[in-house]
């Protein structure tokens, strides 16, 4: 599997750039030529220039330096959403479907009624009730998104369980929990960490649209989302605004998908024709 994925320019692709995103969150302070939060009112909306490269806003805010800076607050809480999400929906999905009976029934009919409505709705919902805020949107994210990889996980334990490897470990008078660990999950981490990677642009995404109406990052605290509902009173006199911003965004998403896609094809063979 690792010598088809390193023969996958998707994967190789998609990895450089994630590898490189990681980086710019890391080291984000060290690479910025200016404070984010500090204003200049003698250099509101001045062009690109060597002290500003992509100019300032209408604060006289470094643009570059606060798309850095948004970039730890966007794709870092994407990263803590989606691991939180991943652990909670798989170690909930494998449990419903490896015991079946009440459990099943119960994580089933809570899985079918928060899907019945768009997640983001539900989201804004919980996080529009709690107030603006980081983690009052990490919350909002982590109750609705977790029921998506639940039900993968599910369906994944419910087909390894009748296998022959797990009836006999069961035979031999192995419990629920060393079953769980040595046998399902091993077959069910793989495609959740592949289902993972793909929500990652959904949950990007999903982070900058409350961003932009308000319900994430308190000001002057710089996000992508945020920067944007900033950057669209001045898109005439500034654009540049709102396109690095959205280019950030978007790239930042597609890479995320290609890095799944790569996965999925390695794991899922006959899917990649279907591209």
């Amino acid at each position: 599997m690792i010598q088809k994925l390193l023969r996958n320019p998707l994967f190789i692709a998609g990895s450089l750039l994630v590898f490189f995103f990681a980086l710019v969150v890391i080291f984000g302070p060290r690479l910025s030529p200016h404070d984010p939060l500090k204003t200049d009112i003698r250099n509101i909306l001045a062009n690109p220039g060597r002290d500003y490269p992509l100019g300032t806003d209408n604060l006289g805010r470094c643009i570059f330096s606060r798309l850095i800076a948004g970039s730890r607050a966007t794709l870092g809480t994407a990263i803590t959403v989606e691991a939180l999400i991943l652990s909670m929906g798989t170690l909930i999905g494998v449990i419903a479907g490896y015991r079946g009976g009440v459990i099943d029934a119960v994580v089933l009919s809570i899985i079918d009624i928060l899907l019945a409505f768009p997640s983001i709705i539900l989201a804004l919902v919980i996080a529009g009730i709690l107030g603006s805020g980081l983690t009052n949107l990490m919350i909002a994210m982590v109750s609705v998104y977790w029921v998506e990889h639940a039900r993968v996980a599910r369906s994944i334990s419910r087909s390894v369980r009748e296998k022959e490897f797990v009836l006999s470990a069961r035979a031999s008078g192995s419990g629920p929990v060393r079953i769980i660990c040595r046998h399902i999950l091993p077959h069910v981490l793989p495609n959740m960490l592949v289902y993972g990677a793909l929500n990652m642009a959904s949950i990007i995404i999903g982070i900058s649209s409350m961003s932009f109406i308000g319900l994430g990052v308190k000001p002057p605290v710089p996000e992508w989302g945020a920067l944007l509902s900033e950057g669209r009173g001045y898109m005439r006199e500034n654009p540049r605004m709102l396109i690095v911003t959205i280019a950030c965004i978007m790239f930042s998403a597609a890479c995320f998908q290609l890095l799944g896609e790569s996965l999925r094809d390695a794991l899922n063979p006959r899917t990649s024709h279907l591209r």
